[in-house]
């Protein structure tokens, strides 16, 4: 098989597993429980495991009346984001349309709001995370990492200059530090002072 189609058949599969796990995420998800108990269980929701893991962070959970459940996300008092489930009863309110949204801040540091938009393969991964933990929780089922590996995948590929450049500013970092430990030793060496 050519190079070129097997990359074609890889993208169509990934895309075809993408919309088979959040169909119509635009519209929301339904899911089989009411209003009332969905309101009740994703206010006990925590932030997806994992996805968060590297920096300690405050959530808040709160209800905003019957319809929405929030989560405000702060690191160090400062709001970074906020998920916002809206809920809709359907079907006479035997099941609930969850329909998600996550949205930055315009924080004291940082405006994290323009950060989420210039970055939006790390806001999907972020939004992506997030929908997994409304469905594991309303279903009743363990939280499924397989169901975001795709999103993380592409959030890492998207972030790679970053980490070159990281990794880069770090490297320069070092070597300037041994150039003046050497300059030190030789400085030391040539004046006979003891070390």
């Amino acid at each position: 098989m050519k190079p070129f189609s097997f990359g074609v058949i890889l993208i169509a599969c990934v895309a075809a597993y993408l919309y088979y796990i959040y169909p119509n995420a635009a519209d929301g998800r339904v899911y089989p429980v009411t209003i009332a108990q969905a309101r009740q269980d994703l206010a006990k929701a925590e932030l997806p495991p994992y996805v968060f893991a590297s920096q300690p962070l405050d959530v808040t959970v709160r209800n905003n009346g019957d319809t929405e459940v929030i989560w405000i996300i702060r690191r160090k008092s400062e709001e970074l984001f906020r998920y916002t489930a809206q809920l809709t009863a359907e079907d006479k309110g035997a099941t609930t349309r969850v329909k998600l949204k996550l949205e930055g801040a315009k924080g004291r540091t940082e405006d994290y709001a323009k950060n989420l938009a210039d970055n939006p393969k790390i806001r999907d991964m972020y939004f992506v995370a997030m929908e997994e933990r409304v469905a594991s929780t309303l279903l009743r089922r363990p939280f499924d990492m397989s169901r975001i590996h795709a999103a993380m995948a592409s959030a890492a590929v998207a972030n790679l200059p970053n980490i070159r450049k990281s990794a880069d500013e770090a490297a320069a970092a070092s070597a300037e530090m041994e150039r003046s430990t050497i300059q030190r030793a030789y400085r030391n060496e040539a004046t006979g002072a003891r070390r």
